[in-house]
Formats: structure tokens, sequence, C-alpha cells
């Protein structure tokens, strides 16, 4: 005799359901992700101003924004400088190889995935329902689905928008810079739980083109001191803050699609069926024991 319908398992697939149907909601109208780089001059002749830009990515667009504190102490030190450089100590060329997909392929591509999860989850709950063998490897081709929609957002489109840049080739002049002895300090900080990724740092060097030619020498050989008019100093953050639906999506995978189908799988394996059922025959004054074993069931 086979047992009742898989209950716990019919419920787990519509709780699916309905993660899959909010994803396709959400990916076409939420924002999937923010980048903010904030920049503030701490020390030297540029100090009190700063930069922010700000980049806000959604199934459609890719909006930016920039807005500069400090506007006419900025253009003060951008005025008082001149145009004074080195070449690098050691000049690396950009040969234009690598690529990335474009921010708009993913864009069409992720709602693409999110209705084609949807399609195999209704599959799943309808294979579940009637108790069709060997549902497992849907349910395995479903997580790895939605895990890959879960890269796409959080890897993939953030550097798909470097993908869509155009990066000039051919011949350049050697690479040369205008700020020496530079020194980057930095932290990262993570927040899973809002989704947010954040690396502050502090940059200092001397700005060669407000170096007089005539201690240019002096100034690239050893660093003059903080007290120096050429000395800079800035601090900042640069991140990416994930919209709220893609948080919620990673811990939804974690929960319905990994941990809990894990759970069920590993109870009907261990636990203890029902009492197995013992039939006691009387055939000629001789006892018959027939024992009747209930099949287990598959993880999906």
């Amino acid at each position: 005799m086979r047992e009742g319908k898989p209950y716990a398992k019919l419920l787990l697939h519509v709780a699916q359901l309905v993660i899959l149907i909010s994803l396709i909601q959400a990916v076409n109208t939420q924002i999937w992700y923010t980048g903010v780089v904030d920049i503030d001059y701490s020390e030297g002749l540029p100090e009190g101003a700063g930069l922010e830009i700000e980049l806000e990515v959604d199934q459609q667009s890719a909006d930016g924004s920039i807005h500069v504190d400090g506007f006419l102490t900025f253009m003060q030190w951008q005025n008082t400088r001149n145009d004074t450089t080195i070449p690098t100590e050691s000049a690396e060329e950009y040969d234009g190889d690598t690529e990335f997909t474009p921010l708009s392929e993913i864009q069409e591509s992720v709602p693409i995935y999110a209705n084609i999860a949807l399609c195999l989850g209704i599959l799943l709950l309808g294979l579940t329902f009637f108790e069709i063998k060997n549902r497992a490897i849907l349910g395995l081709i479903l997580n790895g689905l939605v895990l890959w929609i879960i890269i796409s957002l959080t890897i993939l489109a953030p550097i798909g928008y470097i993908g869509g840049m155009e990066f000039g080739t051919g011949s350049q002049e050697p690479d040369r810079e205008s700020t020496v002895h530079q020194s980057v300090e930095g932290e990262p900080k993570f927040d899973l739980i809002s989704g947010d990724l954040d690396y502050k740092f502090v940059i200092e060097g001397y700005d060669l083109g407000l170096v007089n030619h005539s201690e240019l020498d002096a100034v690239v050989a050893d660093p003059p001191g903080e007290e120096h008019r050429s000395f800079v100093a800035m601090d900042g953050t640069a991140g990416i803050h994930y919209g709220s639906f893609v948080v919620e999506l990673i811990w939804a995978w974690l929960v319905l699609f990994v941990a809990t189908p894990m759970i069920i799988g590993f109870v009907n394996f261990v636990r203890i069926d029902r009492p197995q059922r013992i039939g006691i025959v009387e055939e000629m004054n001789s006892n018959v024991i027939v024992i009747i074993n209930e099949p287990s069931q598959p993880l999906y």
C-alpha cells in the first residue's frame, strides 16, 4: 500500500511558486542595485571639496548622477595646478581582450530566466502531486536556475556595466602620472542583512601639479612631508547596495530551495515508518508471517 500525498513537499513547492511569482514582479519593477562612490578631500588645496557618484540599475535602465561639493574650491585647485606629469614606473597596457557580458544583455535575460523558473516550479508541483518518480532531477535544475539568477543580479549585472563601456584602442602615449608617493588604506564592510557592500578608503599623495619645477626632482625622489603644499589627502567610500528583493531572494533560495528540501529528504531517510503490519495466516497448522514494507519517498 502507498502512503498519502506528500503534503510537506507540496506545501514547500507552493511556497517556492510564491517566491518565483514575486521574483518576476520584482525583477521588472524594482531597483536591482545602486552603486555609490563618495569622495571628500580632507587635506591640501582641495580640502572641503567632494564628489559623489551614484548609479541606479533596474531592468530597463542604468541612471547615473554626479554631485560636486565645494565646486569653487575644486575649480580653484584645478586652476592653480599645472599639467606636470612623469612616466609611470610600471606601465601596464590594456589590450582590450577582456570581455564582460554587457548590462543590457543581462537586463534582457534575467526576466526570461525568472519565467522559466516559474514554469519549472509549476511542473515540479504537478509531478509531486501525482508522485512521479525521478522528479528530484527537475528540482535540482530549478535550484540551479534560481542560483544563476542570483549570480546574474549580484555579480554579472554590476560588472556588466563595465562591459557595456567602450574602451579606446590603438597607439597611445606612454602612461604618465601626476601624483607620486601615493598610499591607499582601506577596509571592507559587509552587511549581509541589508545587502550593502562598502569599501572605506583613505588616499594620500603629492600632486605634481602643485610642485615648482625647481624642486620637482626632489619631490619625486622623496616625500617632502605633509606640510608641503602639494600634499593631498582624500577619504571616501565605494560601495554597492542591492535592492531589497535581491537580498530576500538569496535568503529564500537558501531556506526554501536548499535547506528545506535537504531536511525533508533527511527526515524521510532516517525516520522510522509507522509500525509494519504483520499478518498471520494459518495454513496446515503453521503460521506464515507476511510483512508489508512502505516505499520511501524521493527528495522532491
